[in-house]
């Protein structure tokens, strides 16, 4: 609508999933009607002066609301508690998305008190080639997409590959990282790409592997299991964190392969300020990913096609562009009709 001021997403550039999101939130604002336009993070100086509505788009320690705009955050964070100094930050906003219920529940048990609206983007923006066959390949492959950080496991995956499969030939793991990444595989069949792509190669990458794979100690939401259960992969993963949101537990019957974990301390923190008394994550060890490993493999044809469609059925009742927008919609009338 004309009269309507525009939105503005600032978006920390710095860190490639924001980037994502960023793009994401654009396009929901836009299809529920809100002019919008997305701006690097901090380019304060550049948000038109309409009182309009401001996304931030960035982590912790670097939200900061903009005098005279209707301030929104959009904080994904992954451990179980967010540092006292953010939430203080956080409370002198309007109010906060978030796209998981994780988020959410870390937030309320942090100490933020202004309103929170579990308000993900659509997640299916960007078009993402489907799965058609689940025959499996031989060696069986298994994806697993991530950044070089303690964070994703991926010293626990490799470890959990080597104790699921002795010897090079039944499988094979493909951990798709960024072009920083200098890692040695320590096997044949551990192959580690760290080859600059863009997101529509990346997003094609996943339906020529027979299962997605996580070991993550925790995620806000994880854009990678979301982007294999959209490409009707099926995946293997904790319960825990985002992917709560993300996958169907059941009953009847679960949507995805259970990783076993245990919640403990969050022990290896990035930097001091982003650290906070009893953080927790979700931590398995290389044997429980193992078990998950060969079940995966042993499984059949049917039950990896099963269990794809069922999980991307789950999905779609939040993340997809028929949930989300509708909903970012009626919240955004709300703001601007003063409610």
């Amino acid at each position: 609508m004309p009269d309507r001021p525009p939105a503005t997403i600032l978006t920390d550039h710095s860190l490639g999933s924001y980037k994502i999101i960023g793009d994401l939130y654009k396009s929901a604002l836009q299809a529920a009607g809100l002019e919008t336009v997305e701006l690097p993070y901090p380019a304060r100086a550049d948000v038109p002066d309409t009182g309009g509505i401001v996304l931030h788009n960035t982590i912790g320690p670097s939200f900061s609301p903009i005098p005279g705009a209707y301030n929104i955050a959009l904080p994904l964070h992954e451990w179980s508690r967010y540092p006292r100094p953010w939430s203080d930050t956080l409370n002198r906003f309007d109010e906060i998305w978030v796209a998981s219920r994780h988020v959410g529940d870390i937030l309320s048990r942090s100490g933020v008190d202004i309103p929170v609206h579990i308000l993900p983007p659509a997640l299916d923006k960007d078009p993402i080639p489907e799965k058609t066959t689940w025959n499996r390949n031989r060696p069986f492959r298994f994806l697993s997409v991530g950044e070089a950080h303690f964070r994703k496991g991926f010293h626990l995956l490799m470890e959990a590959f080597t104790l699921a499969f002795r010897a090079p030939g039944e499988a094979e793991l493909v951990i798709k990282t960024s072009p920083s990444c200098a890692w040695q595989s320590p096997r044949e069949d551990i192959i580690i790409d760290p080859s600059w792509m863009d997101r529509s190669e990346l997003l094609g990458l996943y339906r020529g592997f027979d299962a997605y794979v996580t070991a993550s100690l925790g995620e806000g939401l994880n854009l990678t299991v979301a982007e294999a259960i959209l490409a009707r992969l099926p995946v293997a993963a904790n319960y825990w964190g985002g992917h709560v949101s993300l996958l169907d537990p059941g009953p009847p019957e679960v949507a995805f392969f259970p990783v076993e974990f245990k919640e403990t301390e969050q022990v290896y923190c990035s930097t001091p300020e982003y650290f906070a008394p009893d953080q927790m994550c979700a931590y398995s060890s290389p044997d429980q990913i193992a078990t998950t490993l060969r079940k995966v493999v042993k499984s059949s044809s049917e039950t990896r096609r099963i269990l794809a469609g069922r999980a991307r059925v789950f999905l779609e009742n939040s993340y997809t562009t028929t949930a989300a927008v509708g909903r970012i919609k009626k919240r955004v009338d709300t703001i601007l009709n003063g409610g």
